[in-house]
């Protein structure tokens, strides 16, 4: 099992166990202040792992409460957010309960940002279920829920007292679940590891099965995302480059109502987004097709059919936005991005959305 420390800002860290029986550690991690145990997630994780997690819980704390959440990020919301509160207000759970999230994405940033905001703010546990959440959701301490005008738009930054990524839970996932957390593993490699992008081309295929990815491999990819974090915990210049993909990914998410899932979307955003590097940042061409041939092999999509028109107006309220223009993080080669000394992010005109997100849709490659 692999033993890491996700960074934090007061430079302490916070620990993360990668592996399988990770989860048995969690018994050892329980803190004695924390008298009651909230537990987070949807009901189909539940079914499948909320017994071993009940079990583990039961050997530390003295209550324990369940709250089930409806599967599917469009109930990553504040409508389930504000049920959740308030019954956890009705059960009059205190500030020595500690919140456990079990899940994906949607699990995992709803818990954190119910953990910063109850009782403005109580300890929490993120116990990710899916590859996407082992390799991005449940590192850097973002929590956030989502309005009809895009994703993530409320949140807080608020840091788990652990992690604990089980990579045997892995192994239940839906082929689609895991493919949508490869494509995070492969931004983490275009971001910043061209040695792990190419350790990616070679595996190739083989890795679409569920639970195909070794734990050094994750390993690496999650070393990525924790060595930005380490620098730039607050999103304030250098993690911005985290963003490759998710900008015009969030907008398609919000465009198709969510339709599209979170990794398909960030698949065909890095490939929008690699044709504006093209353009805007010296990538090589060469490179642009390397990503877009391995999102294939993959099995992920490179373009959408969805109007440029209905991406806009999410876009125009996008967290990255300024003086009309969209700031994206672009790669300039693979494993290292443009813009360091602008920020780490480029300004892109509506136009030149318009053009790369046209060029894509006419290019072949697998639709979302």
């Amino acid at each position: 099992m692999f033993r890491l420390r996700c960074p934090t800002a007061n430079g302490t860290g916070h620990p993360l166990r990668l592996g399988p029986g990770a989860l048995d550690v969690l018994p050892a991690l329980w803190r004695p202040e924390w008298r009651a145990a909230a537990l987070v997630a949807d009901r189909t994780v539940l079914a499948l792992h909320g017994p071993a997690v009940l079990r583990h819980l039961r050997r530390c704390a003295p209550a324990i409460r369940v709250y089930e959440v409806p599967p599917g990020d469009r109930h990553k919301s504040a409508a389930t957010w504000l049920r959740l509160a308030d019954r956890m207000l009705a059960d009059r759970l205190g500030r020595d309960t500690c919140l456990v999230a079990l899940g994906g994405g949607v699990a995992l940033d709803l818990g954190g940002f119910l953990a910063a905001t109850f009782l403005r703010g109580i300890p929490h546990l993120l116990l990710p279920t899916t590859l996407l959440a082992t390799v991005d959701a449940s590192l850097g301490g973002k929590t956030g829920i989502n309005r009809p005008a895009g994703k993530n738009l409320l949140g807080a930054f608020r840091v788990p007292a652990a992690v604990l990524a089980d990579t045997a839970l892995l192994d239940t996932l839906p082929a689609r679940e895991w493919r949508g957390g490869l494509a995070e593993v492969v931004k983490h490699a275009v971001v910043a590891d061209a040695a792990l992008f190419a350790r990616l081309e070679h595996e190739g295929r083989a890795l679409r099965r569920p639970g195909s990815l070794d734990v050094p491999t994750l390993a690496r990819a999650i070393r990525v995302k924790l060595d930005v974090v380490a620098r730039d915990p607050f999103e304030r210049g250098r993690r911005r480059v985290l963003n490759f993909g998710h900008t015009l990914g969030h907008a398609l998410e919000a465009a198709t109502g969510h339709r599209v899932h979170h990794g398909a979307a960030v698949a065909v955003g890095m490939a929008v987004e690699a044709e504006l590097a093209v353009r805007l940042a010296r990538f090589p061409a060469a490179d642009r097709d390397r990503l877009a041939g391995l999102l294939a092999v993959l099995g992920l999509p490179t373009r959408h059919a969805c109007p440029f028109e209905r991406l806009l107006p999410h876009l125009e309220v996008d967290k990255k936005r300024r003086d009309g223009k969209v700031h994206l993080a672009l790669p300039a080669r693979l494993g290292r991005m443009a813009g360091g000394r602008t920020g780490w992010t480029l300004p892109v005109a509506p136009s030149e959305l318009r053009a790369a997100w046209e060029t894509r849709a006419g290019r072949t490659g697998r639709p979302a």
